[in-house]
């Protein structure tokens, strides 16, 4: 690491560029004693030079040489990347309010009229190489912010993952819990239907023998297969086996078709989806949680189709949802009336339609603290190990992004309530 100099005080470099040899002398001889290092230079294509090879941390430069005039050196400094930040004081015998101007126009920070007051001199260039020294520190530190930033941001970034995958996780498991009991009629139903299968195989054969052969002995084939094996029952059994196959069929494929209103969760696409149809399909991936256990009450309203990030939304319904489901379960004796009641409705809210979804449970509830804290990120109530506190920040972000609210109500053992407002948004295709 290179020496880094105290500004304003020893080891500052400053070049004093002035045709005037006397001029420089002065000016060295007071700053030197202030314990600064000079580079005296007599005009200012030397003064360019001498920049580009030892950049000074501040520069003294008289307007009126000869060659070139003070606003040219100061100019050629300033289109010059690496001394463009270099703060320079312009000195000069004249007064004219013009002079003035045009050197703060041309990119002076400061003035300062002969005859020079050692006083005077000392006070602007300390001044002026603080602020050079504060502009470098401000810029190192928004840098440094920046990586920081670039790091919290990645690190965001793989958290909402986290949490992303976690939810996956839960969903995984509670699917294949759900898989299986509809494969299990079916399989179950397969099994049986083979079963039952094989005697309408002797069936078929008695019945070809009879066909060919009318007589006695093949009647009593007939009798007997008849009084074995129950015509009836027999077609009641395969009438069930066919009804269990079917029903497990219909409850795969509705698993199946929540799935894929689902599995839109990293849709970013703006578009026009049935608010219904995503609620419900999060309600399907959660039942292994809740069924038999908490009743889902849904008071549907009159509801058109709305744009939105349906994947996003998939989100924040999911994670609404699941903590409904956790709160219920907190509880220390669960009743017969737990349930989880889903109210939509649409409402004109400044002359404009809103979709209001509202979430109420009969959960373990929250206190006002845990309110005030409830959407902060890796703010969490529940165990280690359960949560990393990021699943209702991520959902209200998601509901900032739409430009709508969400809102909450709760109170210790009496339940919680949520109310998302989506505002009407008119889709203006890609990139709204």
């Amino acid at each position: 690491m290179g020496f880094i100099k105290e500004y304003g005080k020893k080891n500052s470099i400053i070049m004093i560029v002035d045709d005037n040899p006397a001029h420089v002398q002065l000016l060295s001889a007071i700053l030197q004693e202030e314990g600064y290092e000079i580079y005296p230079v007599l005009n200012g294509k030397i003064a360019l030079e001498t920049g580009q090879l030892h950049p000074p941390d501040l520069i003294l430069l008289d307007i009126n040489m000869s060659e070139m005039n003070g606003f040219e050196v100061c100019k050629a400094f300033k289109s010059d990347l690496r001394l463009v930040e270099i703060p320079i004081i312009f000195i000069s015998a004249a007064v004219e309010t013009a002079d003035k101007l045009k050197a703060f126009q041309e990119g002076g920070v400061d003035y300062i009229t002969e005859p020079f007051q050692p006083l005077e001199v000392l006070a602007r260039v300390k001044t002026h190489l603080s602020l050079a020294n504060a502009k470098t520190e401000l810029r190192a530190n928004n840098e440094a912010l920046e990586t920081i930033m670039e790091k919290l941001n990645l690190a965001q970034s793989h958290l909402i993952q986290s949490e992303k995958m976690s939810t996956l996780g839960l969903l995984t498991a509670g699917i294949a819990h759900e898989l299986n009991n509809p494969l299990n009629f079916i399989s179950g139903s397969v099994q049986g239907l083979r079963k039952t299968v094989s005697p309408i195989e002797k069936l078929i054969k008695l019945c070809e023998f009879l066909l060919h052969s009318p007589n006695l002995e093949g009647k009593e084939k007939l009798q007997e297969w008849i009084e074995k094996n129950q015509p009836a029952d027999l077609l009641e059994t395969i009438n069930e086996l066919v009804k269990n196959a079917c029903f497990g069929a219909e409850r795969v494929s509705e698993i199946v078709q929540g799935l894929r209103i689902f599995s839109r969760l990293d849709e970013a696409e703006i578009k026009r989806i049935d608010l219904h149809e995503n609620i419900d399909s999060a309600l399907l991936l959660l039942r292994n949680r809740y069924k038999e256990i908490i009743k889902i009450i849904k008071n549907y309203g009159p509801f058109t189709t709305w744009f939105c990030q349906p994947g996003k939304l998939n989100q924040v319904f999911m994670n609404l949802f699941s903590n409904s489901i956790d709160a219920i379960f907190s509880k220390k004796e669960l009743t017969q009336n737990e349930n989880i009641t889903i109210t939509t409705r649409i409402e004109e809210r400044d002359s404009s339609p809103w979709a209001i979804i509202e979430i109420s449970d009969t959960g373990i509830g929250m206190s006002d603290n845990v309110i005030k804290h409830l959407f902060q990120p890796f703010f969490t109530t529940k165990d280690v190990g359960k949560g990393v506190g990021l699943g209702l920040a991520i959902a209200h972000g998601i509901i900032l992004d739409h430009r709508g609210t969400i809102e909450v109500k709760s109170s210790l053992n009496k339940g919680s309530f949520f109310r998302i407002l989506l505002p009407h948004r008119e889709f203006k295709g890609e990139g709204e």
